[in-house]
């Protein structure tokens, strides 16, 4: 039986293993920086114009934005949104929203045309029940398989055994 034995200084050991991490984190920070790139062209192109919802003010499209982080425990890519109404959409809502008094015009009474009028309408409860359209999950659910190639591939880079 043949035995090979490693005899390496462990700071060496210490300083190679902390400069490997550095390579990969710098790796892995770089790859997920054109993962939330993907992601958020996804959600613009693919999702907000018109093929999840119907693009009214452009609002939530323009709205959509993405950060890079580091953590205490990696590197974190962002995509999302701060527009109220986003959730509602993303996730769907069942429930009863209290809608304020307002003044509403109206040209129609009891089925017929009449000239344009304007009444008030009381404040009052009203039961909603809107369908989720996701368009964050969605996209994200699209590109899994880019993504997790694009990591593996950046860890790669980092130990030195990629391109």
């Amino acid at each position: 039986m043949s035995r090979i034995i490693l005899d390496m200084n462990a700071s060496a050991a210490t300083a190679a293993l902390q400069q490997a991490g550095q390579q990969i984190t710098h790796e892995v920070e770089r790859s997920m920086g054109r993962i939330v790139l993907q992601v958020l062209t996804r959600v613009k192109r693919d999702k907000l114009s018109g093929q999840v919802l119907n693009v009214r003010t452009g609002r939530l499209r323009r709205s959509i934005n993405s950060q890079v982080r580091p953590t205490s425990s990696g590197i974190e890519g962002l995509v999302g949104t701060n527009v109220e109404y986003a959730p509602v959409h993303e996730l769907g809502f069942r429930g009863t929203v209290s809608v304020r008094q307002h003044l509403r015009t109206i040209t129609q009474a009891f089925g017929r045309a009449i000239p344009a009028k304007q009444v008030s309408v009381n404040a009052h409860p009203r039961k909603v029940a809107l369908p989720e359209r996701s368009f964050l999950r969605s996209a994200l659910q699209d590109l899994e398989p880019q993504i997790m190639a694009e990591l593996q591939a950046a860890v790669q880079r980092g130990v030195g055994h990629g391109p």
